[in-house]
């Protein structure tokens, strides 16, 4: 049996499939969540696109999400239930899930958690400096630590490289 969230991203998939050729193009979904049941369900979409996803889009893809939930092909994904419909762009401090999110964070500052050959969890605060890729396919990235605090003014780092396998988590950081 095909869960509700396979439904939801089944339906914010033919969304975006459908969005070629207009202000829409470009995007692709990072996470579908559904939170609570019944009239208290809350369904949250996070978008992105390489360039960034803007505030109309996500209005645009909300609307259609809204109608393919609430009549999806005669049949609701969502049979005459209330709910929630959130649809935005990973904020600041939100994990980035996709290997594509990586190209439009370089050059900005992540705090990245990732395992080292013996499976140990480190953690380093860095910048993006490079995505690399193998055969077309994003396979690492090159971060150069930095040091916060007075005493680091002037402090270079050698840069380091991280498989994006060995990496738990990476959220970009704000930077002051």
């Amino acid at each position: 049996m095909v869960s509700m969230e396979e439904k939801i991203k089944a339906c914010v998939l033919q969304a975006l499939e459908s969005a070629a050729g207009t202000k829409g193009e470009g995007v692709y979904l990072v996470s579908v969540r559904v939170k609570g049941a019944g009239k208290q369900t809350k369904i949250e979409i996070l978008l992105d696109s390489d360039t960034g996803i803007r505030i109309d889009q996500c209005s645009f893809f909300s609307r259609r999400i809204r109608e393919l939930l609430e009549n999806e092909g005669g049949t609701p994904v969502l049979d005459g239930e209330d709910f929630d419909l959130m649809v935005s762009s990973p904020g600041l401090g939100e994990p980035l899930l996709m290997p594509r999110q990586y190209l439009r964070h370089t050059g900005r500052l992540l705090r990245v958690i990732w395992k080292d050959e013996q499976q140990s969890e480190k953690t380093v605060t860095g910048r993006l400096q490079q995505v690399l890729k193998t055969e077309g396919e994003i396979t690492a990235v090159r971060l150069v630590p930095v040091k916060t605090g007075k005493k680091s003014a002037g402090n270079v780092q050698e840069p380091i490289e991280l498989m994006l396998d060995c990496i738990v988590r990476a959220v970009p950081e704000a930077e002051l």
